[in-house]
């Protein structure tokens, strides 16, 4: 008697179903994809929103608590950060050096993000040279009086240029925009400083009603007081030529 033979119910994809799955996987990545760098560009931008106005408090108490006000006047930014990083308690450098920051990647590739601001030594405060190798995600208004007015600028996401949008190249967000805080701590998203109806300035000029889309004309002393981060020179050691932050 013949004995039957049991045959595997399993079977091999053939190239054709094989292709239709791929195909659908990638249809699918198309619709995902886009919304999740939607999300992960909202996140990044929650962050930036928040370190800023931290930064304006910190200033805010800094300048305005105690019987004498004190203004920040020091001669580059590490120096003006690092007066808010010892008194003010803000020596976390992912304050500073945003971690989504595309030329703070650039050099984490190939450097560990600092674990502080400044290294203190008893009663002596240092800038942590682990930390000046990054770029500053920020430029700040040096010498702010205490009594400027609410539409002062205190702090911007970096790469903002004198024609009022930021560089693509150099700006924390590219071209897309960036939070400026305030000296009253309120942070707004600006994705240019010109309204694109009349044209004219969102920002006020500094102590006047006039409206301007030059930052540098917004703040105490213009361009002169204001801080940047070495950018440039950073951006060549790691082998990216950097931008220039005049149209």
């Amino acid at each position: 008697m013949q004995k039957s033979i049991k045959k595997n119910g399993s079977r091999a994809f053939t190239l054709v179903e094989l292709l239709i799955v791929i195909a659908i996987i990638g249809v699918l990545a198309g619709l995902i994809f886009p919304s999740l760098t939607k999300v992960l560009g909202v996140g990044s931008q929650v962050k930036s929103m928040n370190n800023a106005r931290n930064i304006a408090n910190a200033w805010m108490s800094y300048a305005k608590t105690g019987s004498h006000t004190r203004v920040i006047n020091k001669p580059n930014i590490y120096e003006w950060i690092k007066v808010l990083a010892d008194k003010q308690d803000l020596n976390n450098p992912q304050i500073w050096i945003l971690d989504f920051d595309p030329l703070v990647a650039s050099v984490r590739s190939s450097n560990p993000m600092p674990i502080s601001v400044v290294n203190k030594v008893g009663t002596i405060s240092k800038i942590n040279p682990e930390f000046k190798v990054f770029p500053i995600s920020w430029e700040v208004a040096n010498n702010v009086p205490t009594n400027a007015k609410a539409t002062t600028p205190l702090v911007w996401t970096r790469g903002l240029k004198s024609s009022g949008v930021w560089d693509e190249e150099t700006g924390v967000f590219g071209s897309e925009g960036g939070h400026i805080a305030f000296v009253d701590a309120h942070v707004e998203w600006y994705s240019s400083l010109k309204d694109e109806e009349s044209g004219q300035g969102i920002l006020n000029v500094y102590n006047k009603t006039f409206r301007t889309f030059n930052i540098a004309s917004a703040i105490r002393g213009g361009s002169k007081n204001i801080l940047k981060s070495n950018v440039q020179a950073i951006a060549e050691d790691y082998g990216d030529g950097g931008g220039s932050d005049e149209e």
